[in-house]
């Protein structure tokens, strides 16, 4: 006997085999207890008791690699693959940074690899991953055109090298490099910093302390084709700051940072009296 079927039902059998398959009971609790004891080490501040969650083939790397401090972290979206044996989860983790001399809080989001290994859920270096690690550093987003393949050397230094060939492939950079500031008065300016790359990408101002200078970003960690805008405010009566604050006066050179791969984009900060 021949059987048809209308094209409406094999749209929904097509579509029912895309959806993704629910976790059997207790996988998915028992893989976010064991991305919450892994992080939580983070958080204590004892990076060390956290080598019993990492893969055999990544302990090379978690080693060397530097370590973040957490003030506090958060698990959220799961994605299973390989009949539920891996995993990517999304850790969102809270750190501090010093920002143009300032301490500034921010939220680190995180796309974390995990997979089964002797019966239990393990962090492990992924090196198409993208997204901050809870290492600190970055690993190469993939590439836009020629493609770098990734090294097989995992040490942090080659994991560098490696990123920092892919990352000239990717746009990024200030809209100027160069602003005015009148010192008769309060001022104000602002940048704008395009990310041009495929993964996140972190932003901080380095230079000397200007007194009644602040430097402030909207958002200092960029997201893949996105923006941030780098607020810049003058106040003459702000007197704050240490004894050896620079004077403002002429032109006082900055440097926009871009974690990782240690990318810099200049900043001229020229004062001027206005009378």
């Amino acid at each position: 006997m021949k059987l048809s079927f209308s094209p409406l039902v094999l749209a929904m059998v097509a579509f029912a085999q895309q959806q993704p398959q629910q976790a059997p009971p207790g996988v998915e609790d028992e893989l976010r207890a064991r991305v919450t004891a892994f992080y939580q080490n983070f958080v204590d501040g004892s990076p060390r008791k956290a080598e019993v969650f990492v893969a055999e083939d990544t302990k090379d790397y978690y080693y060397n690699a530097q370590k973040l401090h957490f003030e506090s972290f958060k698990v959220g979206k799961v994605t299973f693959s390989d009949n539920f044996t891996k995993a990517i989860v999304m850790v969102v983790g809270k750190t501090e940074k010093v920002l143009a001399g300032q301490k500034v809080q921010m939220e680190v989001p995180q796309e974390t690899h995990w997979k089964i290994e002797n019966g239990q859920w393990c962090w492990t270096y992924h090196p198409e991953d993208y997204a901050i690690t809870p290492m600190g550093g970055k690993n190469p987003p993939p590439g836009s055109g020629a493609g770098v393949p990734p090294p097989k050397d995992l040490t942090p230094e080659a994991i560098r090298k490696a990123g920092e060939a892919i990352l000239k492939e990717q746009p990024m950079g200030l809209d100027t490099g160069a602003i005015t500031i009148r010192t008769d008065r309060v001022s104000d300016a602002q940048i704008v910093f395009t990310n041009g790359g495929m993964g996140y990408t972190q932003i901080e101002v380095n230079g000397p302390i200007v007194r009644g200078l602040t430097f402030k970003f909207d958002n200092p960690m960029v997201p893949p084709k996105g923006k941030a805008v780098l607020k810049i405010h003058y106040d003459p009566s702000d007197k704050s700051g240490p004894s050896d604050a620079w004077i403002p006066k002429g032109t006082i050179p900055f440097q926009l940072s871009v974690s990782p791969f240690g990318r810099t984009f200049s900043l001229d900060v020229t004062f001027i009296n206005g009378n």
